[in-house]
């Protein structure tokens, strides 16, 4: 498979995942209610995500440009796309 498909795939997957933890602490799935420590979570998340992919694919990346298109918007597109479907309609 593809270095891009790859990298795309797995941050995109996380972005999801950490939507739904985000979700739990905005509505308080876990006894704590507090939006900036879902957003920082994310954030916290979204960077050793990034240190895996690199430590995994490394030697096959070009630059930043391929990981803001490639990793950073992924995951954020999916982050914020659950958070907000699931805090708007749970």
């Amino acid at each position: 498979m593809d270095t891009t498909i790859k990298i795309t795939s797995l941050h995109l997957v996380v972005g999801i995942i950490t939507g739904i933890i985000s979700t739990g602490f905005t509505l308080s799935w876990f006894g704590i209610k507090n939006d900036v420590f879902a957003t920082a979570l994310a954030f916290i998340i979204l960077y050793f995500v990034g240190q895996f992919a690199q430590k995994q694919f490394g030697d096959e990346i070009s630059g930043f440009s391929q990981w803001l298109w490639d990793g950073i918007m992924p995951f954020l597109v999916g982050w914020v796309m659950t958070y907000t479907l699931l805090v708007a309609y749970l």
